[in-house]
């Protein structure tokens, strides 16, 4: 029985296959075996483009106090979900 062709696929093609398989509900075993691909193979990329992403640069607004003079503060709240089930929560009360 002859070996099946062996496909070469480009870093950005991999990643759309990882995103698919993440979007598709289905385990890795499941997604590899529907598509005709190796799931040591797709491991091995998942791995190497996770490791390979560029940092995630930061990007810094000031914040200005916009309130009224003479009106009491009503305090504030900002919630960045950083994914990953990181949040980060800043809060700043009334006076």
């Amino acid at each position: 029985m002859a070996d099946p062709v062996r496909r070469r696929r480009s870093s950005e093609q991999w990643q759309r296959l990882i995103d698919q398989q993440a979007d598709s509900g289905q385990s890795q075993a499941a997604f590899c075996a529907a598509h005709g691909l190796s799931q040591t193979t797709f491991q091995h990329w998942k791995r190497r483009l996770k490791s390979s992403a560029s940092p995630v640069e930061a990007l810094f607004t000031p914040l200005t106090d916009t309130s009224v003079p003479n009106e009491p503060d009503s305090g504030w709240t900002i919630e960045l979900d950083l994914g990953d089930g990181v949040c980060l929560r800043l809060r700043r009360g009334g006076w």
